[in-house]
């Protein structure tokens, strides 16, 4: 992923919304989102996939896509090449206009304090690192944790923001984000845990 020289890259509000309004099938799949958005397409499927999960009264979308995504970019790959299961899978285009509208204003209040910076962290390494944040995240969002989704589904959408618009203190943003769901998401487990053992021992005491 390379920063367009001399110029500031299209921002996240502009690359959704513009490959929203401009899709004319039906219906579009990720590998249809793969094909057009060439590469800074990690950011934007990263936060097509993420965002749902933040904003209520839209279907959450399963981890699984992230999870096989993120897995690819820790391991270098420069696109993302899904197995069928996962590149078929599709959104009514109609939905996505819908998303992208309902996303626009926070996406636009967000840009405004996004420039490129700190432009180290998209290193090849850099980049790794970022992916493996996002498949921890992914992770996440695939456990059945009532009321853990928004803090992992924030942090992929801070990075996703940061790699679409180059932004290192943006990506900082999302570390953090990140190593809060951890934190959040160990406590809930082992609080369950704590009760499951609870409950077994008194039911076979």
């Amino acid at each position: 992923m390379t920063q367009p020289a001399g110029e500031r890259p299209a921002s996240a509000s502009a690359l959704l919304t513009g490959f929203a309004e401009s899709w004319k099938a039906e219906e579009v799949t990720l590998d249809d989102v793969i094909g057009a958005l060439g590469d800074r397409v990690y950011g934007l499927l990263f936060l097509v996939l993420a965002i749902p999960n933040m904003i209520p009264g839209v279907a959450l979308l399963l981890g699984i896509p992230l999870v096989v995504i993120a897995g690819q970019m820790v391991m270098g790959w420069h696109q993302p090449r899904l197995p069928r299961f996962v590149g078929r899978r599709s959104l009514k285009t109609a939905d996505l206009r819908a998303l992208a509208r309902r996303a626009e204003p926070w996406l636009k209040r967000a840009e405004r304090m996004l420039r490129p910076r700190a432009l180290f962290v998209f290193s090849p390494v850099g980049e790794r690192v970022l992916g493996f944040v996002v498949l921890v995240m992914a992770v996440i969002l695939t456990l059945p944790i009532w009321g853990a989704n928004f803090l992992p589904a924030l942090a992929i959408s801070l990075i996703a923001l940061a790699l679409i618009e180059f932004d290192g203190l943006m990506a900082a943003l999302g570390m953090v984000a990140a190593a809060a769901s951890v934190v959040v998401a160990s406590g809930v487990i082992y609080g369950a845990l704590k009760v499951t053992l609870f409950l077994l021992a008194h039911a076979f005491g």
